[in-house]
């Protein structure tokens, strides 16, 4: 091998190492702007999936009964909920989870499930899960 071949390949090495490097300390920053862009660009009335649905902060689902007679709620389609309704549920799903509890979202609506803080804990909207 000669010297200059060497040299470009200790130089690819050392680039390697630097981008693994910056892969593994700002993986979860990278991840949250990724989100957070993708975020942006999601409309909710193009999402067809429950689920999916229920990924955006922004977003909320809109169920119908079954049937005419049935109690059984079905998903029928997704909606963006207004700008202040966003920043309140995400302000209390970061109280929530500061305070030692779990944010919850189902087809009822969001909750913060305190039994992970203590068995006599409950959700208040201003302190965190507290004590009953």
């Amino acid at each position: 091998m000669s010297k200059r071949t060497i040299i470009i390949f200790s130089i690819f090495v050392i680039v390697a190492m630097i981008g693994v490097t910056f892969a593994v300390l700002y993986r979860q920053q990278v991840d949250a702007l990724v989100n957070h862009y993708s975020a942006s660009l999601a409309i909710c009335g193009n999402i067809l999936d429950e689920k999916e649905c229920f990924l955006n902060d922004f977003c909320e689902g809109i169920y119908q009964p079954a049937c005419i007679d049935c109690k059984e709620m079905v998903f029928k389609s997704c909606h963006r909920v207004s700008r202040q309704t966003a920043a309140s549920l995400t302000q209390q799903k970061g109280l929530c989870q500061n305070t030692g509890g779990q944010w919850y979202r189902n087809q009822l609506g969001n909750f913060c499930l305190c039994d992970n803080a203590g068995t006599a804990m409950t959700f208040d909207r201003s302190s965190g899960c507290v004590s009953r």
